[in-house]
């Protein structure tokens, strides 16, 4: 009988565990690590967060699925992780939900860590180029297919997010450091942020 409870106690919190959801908390504590470029524990704790929530279909849980590449993509840059280990770690989640970094938005060719659209007044597409604070690393492309037009100017001067379904996933061919991934986001959406 002590067997079938203690079995039945670790069912349960295997349940439990897997149907966790991500709060504004969790995301949180990320933040500092992400402001410090400190990449090795953003991307441990971004993973933690990840694997206890995989039923999670959250707003947060697609922040920090973000926090997450972003940071495996840093600790390439930092020598920390190699592109096969990056490959491994952040293919599985294509066809998962996902929200980039608020941005401003730019009309100008190769800004960085802004968001340029397509079309001024209706745009089916927008593109962001992610970096390092010096800009010395692109950590990742990010094209935004939209599922619907947007029209750029109803932001105004807001910051906008961008998200969607990753489409593709793709990594450096050359495996040099100048850039370590691209994302292509399908049924893409954009917002003015909060």
């Amino acid at each position: 009988m002590k067997k079938w409870l203690s079995l039945l106690l670790i069912l349960f919190c295997f349940i439990k565990s897997q149907a966790q959801t991500v709060s504004y908390n969790d995301f949180k504590k990320l933040i500092p690590y992400l402001q410090a470029e400190d990449w090795k524990n953003a991307y441990r704790i971004s993973s933690d967060l990840l694997s206890s929530s995989e039923k999670d279909t959250s707003d947060y849980r697609a922040i920090v699925l973000y926090a997450n590449i972003l940071s495996a993509s840093g600790m390439v840059t930092q020598r920390l992780m190699t592109f096969e280990q990056l490959e491994k770690a952040i293919s599985k989640y294509k066809g998962h939900k996902i929200l980039f970094s608020s941005h401003p938005v730019t009309q100008k060719e190769g800004a960085l860590n802004a968001v340029k659209f397509s079309d001024a007044k209706l745009a089916k597409d927008a593109f962001i180029t992610a970096t390092n604070k010096e800009g010395t690393y692109i950590l990742c492309f990010e094209n935004i297919i939209f599922k619907k037009p947007v029209n750029p100017a109803s932001f105004g001067n807001s910051f906008v997010r961008c998200g969607g379904k990753i489409d593709k996933i793709e990594f450096n061919p050359n495996k040099s450091l100048i850039w370590i991934t691209r994302l292509t986001i399908k049924d893409g959406f954009a917002g003015a942020s909060d």
